[in-house]
């Protein structure tokens, strides 16, 4: 179960058209406690959905899942993360403590 939900962001407001999301920074508690899962949701009215991680600021992004369909799936978490939509969609991440 999720106890924080954090929403991927599109820098524009707009969450149609392609973007990439504002960095979500994993909740310093659940590191704390090893709770290194979360839960990821994926809503996609068109294209794809990119997730990266990557463990620190000077790390590259990784592509570790790529979405072309509505999704709820369990994800490691990294401490920094976004999204990369192709067209139109929306994502949350849930992390548990």
């Amino acid at each position: 179960m999720a106890n924080s939900v954090s929403k991927f962001i599109d820098p524009a407001d707009l969450y149609t058209g392609g973007y990439t999301s504002n960095m979500i920074e994993a909740n310093k508690v659940a590191h704390r406690s090893n709770a290194t899962r979360g839960v990821v949701q994926v809503q996609i009215t068109s294209g794809t959905v990119s997730l990266e991680m990557r463990l620190t600021v000077d790390a590259p992004w990784i592509e570790v899942a790529n979405y072309a369909a509505d999704t709820i799936e369990e994800v490691v978490i990294a401490k920094f993360m976004r999204v990369i939509v192709s067209a139109d969609a929306v994502v949350w991440l849930g992390e548990t403590k």
